[in-house]
């Protein structure tokens, strides 16, 4: 009887427990969020966003704000879609780890034997590179080379040896993933991320609509729209945050994937900057350790379209948003603090100066 006696108050105290951790972790004030948007786009000279929240491992939270090209009619929908910049990378690195699951991919064989790469094999170092190296950012390769047009890329630094970030790494990925699939990119997304996940307004390259927003200078003015005809692993990825945020949920939740894969792609690879612990990479995605907890980022740059997502896998707590503006990463910050309480969230992450409104 007294075994019975504390094993029932033992289930008792978890289950208020359960109870407890849930509404600790349901903080997000999405009232709060939506009062303060319009406010904060007009003072940071934004156009528009699209933006969703998770809490608890649901989507709480999906709005537009804005028009999609200044000066003209037309507001941002729910089905707009924005580029989203280097947030393609991620669903690239899933597809990546979905080939490592089928046997088809290994994180740790050279690139080179799967197919040779004439842009770098030039220099032997690259014979070095792997899928890893390439998700954790560690290949050598610059960000981008200086030509755009030309067929030389160059190894800044030896590979492997530390954090570089580098959309070329991607590029490289993405024509052996094609060679092993013999399916192009957008192809290899779609039957691995997109339709399965119900992203029904996500592509690779650009869809036959008009549903679509501009991107912006920092003046607010609208500029030419880029229609990509051909999927790019670093940069080419359409969507809208209501979208991306079931992406993040895959991510939260793993159904398509073995959790462990993903347990792999948030596992840190190397520091961003070696006297700065709080900022490394994983497997595809950023991560954050604060004195609290550990979170999952990336962020999106095409210059007239900025992007940023964060969440927390302990609490599943997120925010994922778009914007068609170059403004777009100086409220990064102030969107933080409206969704997390942990004041240390990308505290040491400076890349973009931030928008003040004292």
């Amino acid at each position: 009887m007294r075994k019975v006696k504390l094993f029932k108050v033992g289930v008792h105290f978890i289950f208020w427990g359960i109870l407890i951790s849930h509404s600790i972790s349901a903080q997000v004030n999405v009232q709060k969020i939506d009062g303060s948007l319009p406010t904060i786009l007009d003072s940071a000279n934004i156009p528009g966003i699209s933006i969703a929240i998770l809490d608890q491992g649901k989507i709480t939270y999906s709005k537009t704000f804005g028009s999609k090209e200044q000066g003209k009619e037309g507001k941002i929908g729910k089905q707009t879609i924005f580029e989203a910049a280097s947030l393609t990378k991620p669903i690239v690195a899933f597809c990546a780890m979905k080939l490592v699951e089928i046997g088809k991919l290994d994180l740790d064989k050279p690139l080179f034997q799967y197919m040779e790469y004439p842009d770098v094999a030039s220099d032997p170092r690259y014979q070095m590179i792997t899928a890893r190296m390439v998700l954790s950012h560690q290949t050598g390769f610059p960000n981008w080379r200086k030509n755009r047009n030309s067929n030389k890329l160059e190894i800044k630094f030896e590979p492997g040896s530390k954090f570089g970030y580098s959309g070329e790494g991607f590029v490289f990925l993405q024509k052996v993933m094609e060679h092993i699939e013999g399916k192009s990119l957008e192809e290899i997304a779609q039957e691995f991320v997109f339709q399965p996940l119900q992203m029904h307004r996500s592509f690779l390259t650009f869809p036959e609509t008009d549903d679509f927003a501009v991107g912006h200078n920092p003046k607010n003015e609208p500029t030419q729209k880029f229609k990509p005809k051909k999927a790019n692993a670093a940069y080419s990825l359409h969507t809208t945050a209501e979208d991306y945020s079931k992406f993040l949920l895959e991510l939260m939740q793993p159904s398509l994937i073995d959790p462990t894969l993903v347990s792999r792609m948030i596992s840190q690879e190397t520091l961003m900057d070696s006297k700065d612990p709080s900022l490394g990479w994983g497997l595809g995605l950023g991560i954050n350790t604060t004195s609290r907890d550990q979170y999952i980022w990336h962020w999106g740059d095409n210059g007239i379209f900025r992007a940023f997502f964060i969440f927390s896998p302990k609490t599943e707590v997120g925010l994922v948003y778009f914007t068609n503006s170059q403004n777009g990463l100086s409220i990064v910050k102030r969107m933080i603090h409206l969704t997390f309480s942990d004041p240390e969230v990308m505290e040491n992450w400076n890349e973009y100066k931030q928008f003040d409104d004292k």
